[in-house]
């Protein structure tokens, strides 16, 4: 509607069961007791649900970048970079 064009989206690939391992272990560590394995697993069903048909959309039109999200911070950086540029 207000006539902007998105020229890339862009999708942060990951295993689920490594995120969700890293959410718990994270949760251990700083003491956050809303992330339990659980909670971490219905965040990603809700990804599924309401973001990836978005991400279909936007795939469909040739603009969905998807990029490897597992890894160390700057790897990751890296590889985003990489695939804007």
């Amino acid at each position: 509607e207000s006539g902007h064009r998105i020229g890339a989206a862009v999708e942060l690939t990951v295993d689920e069961d490594e995120v969700v391992e890293r959410i718990v272990k994270r949760a251990a560590v700083s003491g956050r007791a809303d992330d339990t394995e659980e909670v971490a697993r219905e965040r990603m069903a809700v990804y599924r649900r309401e973001t990836e048909p978005l991400a279909a959309v936007y795939d469909e039109h040739g603009i969905l970048v998807r990029v490897d999200g597992m890894g160390e911070i700057d790897e990751v950086t890296a590889r985003l970079i990489a695939a804007l540029t």
